[in-house]
């Protein structure tokens, strides 16, 4: 994951600060694969013994992660000269071996430095004569340097010597730096807007990187004067009711938390949608100057370095260094930890295990798809469209339909419904007459309920009751002074169950 690594250096002293991504002066734990954006702030002390932050002027800055000074473990190299390419040298190989592969005479080879091999002192055999080598890094592994520097140049009496040395490269490495953007770190944000029911909301955001200065609040044509960075919440407040006149008292202003400052309109301001714009003036803040690259801990050096070792974690060398007026320092050495990345790409996914359905077993029992739905069974069922619940629910085949009906209010244990044509005839005035209907299932107590049909005799009143097991009454009352007339008409008769 991408991430913001912040290191403060006391370049006087080559020590980290606290600050920023430091705790306690050590570095955090970096993860192969991942990408970090280094930003770097350099300090160096003054003669009162504070910290203040360096001129970078015209100075540029290069960074390194690896086995600082370390040799190559295996492979070769070639050197060069006069048009002369040398056969292939061991990277560690003797000074006479050196001597033997450029084959060409000219100089004479001694070994140097203190180091068993990969450093070599090549001499010229005349003096007054110039000499200079090329290198080719060949099979050197892991990936290497030939570093040829002149250790002294030809004059009369004086042969020219120059320097081979073997190193490895950094497993990280950036050379290119900019200046890291501050557009961001002062911020102003309406948080809810006004309404009948709510205040209007903004909040005033300050990153890491603002260090001082001063900032203003513009509402319209009216502007606050200069207010100081992390001033209390009361101070600001202050500093708003005074410079916008329009304002006055009617705002309310509380710290974030973070830096930063909540700005709600109260008063006569309070629960209103407020039209007029209220924007940030950051022209006056001060911010830390810091510098920046990417490091990507995922170069063939960072897995050549892991395959080196067993473990889950290296500790390479962290190597910043700065140049001014073109001589260059280490302004810092420290270790770092790279544990290996517990997820990377080209993961093998995971086979099926014993203990889980297949992908093929779990389509074969459940099925879900745009417009249906399949729950048991191999044939998926067509998602219901039944204002029914049961009748959905037994359709899908969530409850049973064969000889089973269920009731659909509670503690009702069935439901019975049919549909039947019945015929009243001539209803006496203030007279009741009644129908008989058998229906299968129902027992004393029961509720019966009608669907009456359409076409219906004025002054009729239908009601049904059950007396006895498995008959109805469906009655019709008349109370009306005349005779009424009701012809054969379909009802139908609903029995909830108990």
């Amino acid at each position: 994951m991408a991430s913001t690594l912040d290191l403060y250096v006391d370049t006087s002293s080559g020590q980290l600060v606290d600050g920023g991504s430091v705790v306690g002066g050590s570095l955090p734990t970096l993860t192969r694969n991942d990408a970090y954006t280094l930003r770097l702030r350099l300090l160096e002390k003054k003669a009162n013994g504070s910290l203040d932050d360096i001129d970078y002027g015209s100075s540029s800055l290069k960074v390194g992660i690896g086995s600082i000074e370390q040799s190559p473990s295996s492979g070769s190299f070639k050197l060069a000269i006069n048009g002369t390419t040398s056969s292939a040298i061991a990277y560690n190989s003797t000074a006479i071996s050196v001597y033997n592969a450029i084959s060409n005479n000219v100089s004479t080879v001694t070994l140097y430095g203190q180091e068993s091999y990969g450093a070599y002192l090549l001499t010229a055999t005349q003096p007054n004569t110039a000499m200079s080598f090329g290198s080719d890094t060949f099979t050197l592994f892991p990936t290497s340097s030939v570093i040829i520097n002149t250790l002294r140049n030809p004059s009369a009496n004086v042969s020219a010597q120059q320097v081979v040395k073997l190193v490895r490269n950094p497993i990280v490495y950036a050379d290119t730096f900019t200046t890291t953007p501050t557009a961001s770190e002062l911020t102003l944000t309406k948080l809810q807007a006004g309404t009948t029911t709510k205040n209007e909301t903004w909040e005033l955001a300050v990153g890491p990187l603002a260090r001082g200065g001063s900032f203003a609040l513009v509402w319209g044509s009216n502007s606050t004067t200069a207010i100081p960075l992390f001033q209390s919440a009361v101070s600001v407040q202050a500093a708003i009711s005074a410079g916008i006149n329009t304002i006055t008292s009617n705002i309310s202003v509380q710290e974030n938390g973070k830096g930063g400052y909540i700005l709600g309109f109260t008063g006569r301001l309070a629960l209103t949608n407020i039209t007029t714009s209220l924007s940030l003036d950051a022209s006056g803040i001060q911010f830390i100057p810091m510098r920046q690259t990417t490091l990507t801990i995922n170069t063939a050096e960072v897995d050549g370095a892991f395959s080196d070792t067993s473990e889950t974690t290296i500790t390479p060398t962290l190597e910043i260094e700065l140049t001014q007026s073109g001589t260059p320092k280490t302004i810092y050495q420290g270790t770092v930890t790279i544990r290996k990345d517990l997820i990377t790409a080209g993961s093998t996914v995971p086979g099926a295990r014993d203990s889980y359905y297949t992908k093929t077993e779990t389509d074969a029992a459940f099925a879900s798809r745009t417009g249906n739905v399949a729950f048991y069974g191999t044939t998926p069922i067509s998602q219901q469209n039944s204002g029914n619940v049961v009748s959905a629910l037994s359709n899908l085949g969530l409850l049973s339909n064969t000889g089973t009906t269920y009731g659909i209010v509670p503690e009702s244990t069935e439901t019975l419904t049919v549909t039947t044509s019945i015929n009243f005839g001539t209803i006496n005035a203030n007279s009741t007459t009644s129908v008989t209907v058998s229906i299968n299932g129902v027992t004393a107590n029961d509720i019966v309920l009608l669907g009456l049909p359409a076409a219906l005799t004025e002054g009729l009143i239908f009601s049904g009751h059950v007396i006895a097991a498995n008959q109805i009454h469906v009655d019709a009352l008349n109370g009306t002074s005349s005779s009424k007339t009701q012809s054969a008409a379909t009802f139908r008769i609903t029995v909830l169950g108990y």
